[in-house]
């Protein structure tokens, strides 16, 4: 039986990961600040700790996927939220690499977020894997958090680094925010709209990470190091906008003036003014298969509609 601990497990990626490994014989360990929070969203057949200090230093944990960070783009981006934003991300992965050292057997993979953020502003041009970074908060971020996980490899674990763009869900997310003002008809684009936002299906997300945690055996020694966990198509903010709109079946012809966006957010209008082109490459050269690669489709299986 796999055995898996997890941090993050409450959020929307971690909640879909855990329901899906759920399917086969697991133990699932989870990281929580809240343990009463925690039983609610996830029942009672994961095994709920506060401390990595309660798992025995004997257990053969043998996957690690770490998911656990701060929201980045609830609160303005004060001194103190910075440093929220850092320690949730940064700090725990350190305090996970320190557990590790202490295990008697180390487990065989971790996963561990970032963000397409770590690429900064990438304007109009098509990211990979191997592409070089815009330097601002983002990027200095996810390099840090980044850094921070690949301290594993020390211990001859396997690292994957899952540079996530938006994940599309009905189960919350940014689309949960976003859905009531569109479908009122009151959707508009952001800025000049050209910023891209890299997405991915809630569904291809998790398959991504089942590939990650178990590939294929010709795979393994290769399925390291950073991936791009978004579709294949990103879209334009003005692209985004207008799916989003026709799949509700409301109209779209507002916008949102960058000048409001800084004054009222300050530096954290750039999350929403900049993008990223980033392709999933790394994924594509396994062979991995896109069930949504195609944004208005995705739209549509989330929200239910034909």
């Amino acid at each position: 039986m796999a055995n898996y601990l997890i941090t993050g497990g409450t959020g929307l990626i971690g909640r879909a990961l855990i329901k899906r490994l759920q399917q086969s014989p697991a133990t699932i360990t989870v990281l929580t600040r809240d343990k009463k929070r925690a039983a609610q969203k996830l029942g009672y057949l994961v095994n709920l700790i506060e401390s990595l200090e309660e798992i025995d230093p004997q257990e053969n944990i043998e996957f690690v996927v770490n998911l656990a960070g701060e929201p980045i783009a609830d609160k303005r981006w004060s001194v103190g939220q910075k440093m929220k934003i850092w320690q949730s991300r940064v700090e725990l992965t350190n305090q996970i690499i320190q557990w590790m050292k202490k295990q008697t057997h180390k487990p065989q993979v971790l996963l561990s977020g970032s963000a397409v953020g770590w690429y900064g502003d990438g304007g109009s041009n098509e990211l990979t894997e191997t592409s070089m970074p815009h330097p601002e908060y983002q990027h200095e971020l996810c390099k840090a958090w980044e850094e921070a996980a690949l301290a594993a490899e020390a211990f001859e674990v396997r690292v994957c680094l899952l540079r996530t763009g938006l994940v599309v869900s009905s189960q919350g997310g940014f689309l949960d925010k976003m859905l009531l003002p569109f479908k009122l008809g009151l959707g508009a684009r952001i800025g000049d709209g050209r910023q891209y936002m890299p997405w991915i299906h809630i569904d291809d997300m998790v398959n991504a990470l089942m590939f990650m945690l178990d590939p294929n055996e010709e795979d393994i020694e290769s399925c390291r190091g950073a991936f791009n966990l978004t579709a294949p198509t990103p879209v334009t903010n003005t692209e985004f906008t207008q799916t989003l709109a026709r799949v509700v079946g409301k109209p779209s012809f507002l916008f949102v003036p960058s000048w409001f966006l800084n004054l009222a957010l300050g530096e954290m209008a750039r999350l929403l003014l900049t993008g990223q082109r980033a392709v999933p490459q790394k994924l594509q050269d396994f062979g991995f298969y896109f069930q949504f690669d195609k944004l208005e489709g995705a739209l549509q299986e989330v929200l239910k509609k034909d």
